[in-house]
């Protein structure tokens, strides 16, 4: 993820709640992973709340925080079965954490929970990777990197008859003067755009936007990833 760019996409973010005349005041960033946007966010004054599915991940993520003398609460909840004491003004969901999501009924099902733990103004932000980026520029292709402490091999393959990208990757750590090797699979949902644009829709969401990355640009077919934007008017 060192090519994502965080500070630039919380400032885009920043920009987004502008284009809504809408600054939220509570925040949960869903799929927060090891907290990099959840933190940001936090410096920037939000009362946020991070959760995501991986206790490896928020422990990284809370170390993370108290490094940088906040205090953010970290929750390991499946988005799923998404539980909130309260309703907030904003839920994000960033680098590709709906992609994770292989079914339509649980997407779905996902966002008519979200829209119930929105307050009345509040907004759903998020971005995927497009279905362009899945099945075309990833589909059956191969990827390496090579640094002196980490290492991967990353093998893809893409199934047309389900729209979902399977991720096979292959790591070398380096401990002391050895390198210990792990795997990992990862699946990710192509999804068409108008979809998920229906699927906001028939979950009472309102004010759905889509753009191209960092921009208020529209989405084009072969853009790599698109920001979605939706109120609960």
């Amino acid at each position: 993820m060192e090519d994502y760019g965080y500070n630039k996409w919380v400032d885009y973010i920043e920009k987004i709640f502008g284009k809504l005349n809408n600054t939220p005041s509570t925040v949960v960033d869903i799929a927060c992973g090891t907290g990099n946007m959840t933190v940001l966010l936090a410096e920037k004054g939000y009362n946020i709340i991070g959760i995501d599915n991986s206790e490896d991940m928020l422990y990284v993520a809370k170390e993370k925080s108290l490094n940088r003398g906040l205090d953010i609460p970290f929750i390991h909840q499946d988005i799923r079965n998404l539980a909130l004491h309260r309703p907030v003004d904003a839920i994000t969901c960033m680098c590709d954490g709906f992609n994770y999501i292989l079914s339509d009924i649980e997407l779905l099902s996902i966002f008519k929970k979200i829209y119930e733990l929105l307050n009345r103004q509040g907004i759903l932000l998020f971005d995927i990777s497009s279905y362009y980026k899945l099945s075309k520029v990833l589909k059956d292709n191969i990827m390496a990197d090579a640094s002196e402490d980490i290492s991967f091999i990353w093998f893809n393959t893409f199934d047309e008859q389900d729209d979902i990208c399977c991720m096979d990757l292959t790591f070398f750590v380096k401990e002391g003067y050895r390198y210990r090797r792990f795997d990992e699979t990862h699946y990710q949902r192509a999804y068409n755009l108008n979809d998920v644009k229906t699927f906001l829709a028939n979950s009472g969401f309102s004010n759905i936007q889509v753009f191209n990355p960092l921009t208020f640009d529209s989405p084009k077919i072969d853009s790599h990833r698109w920001v979605f934007i939706a109120q609960k008017m």
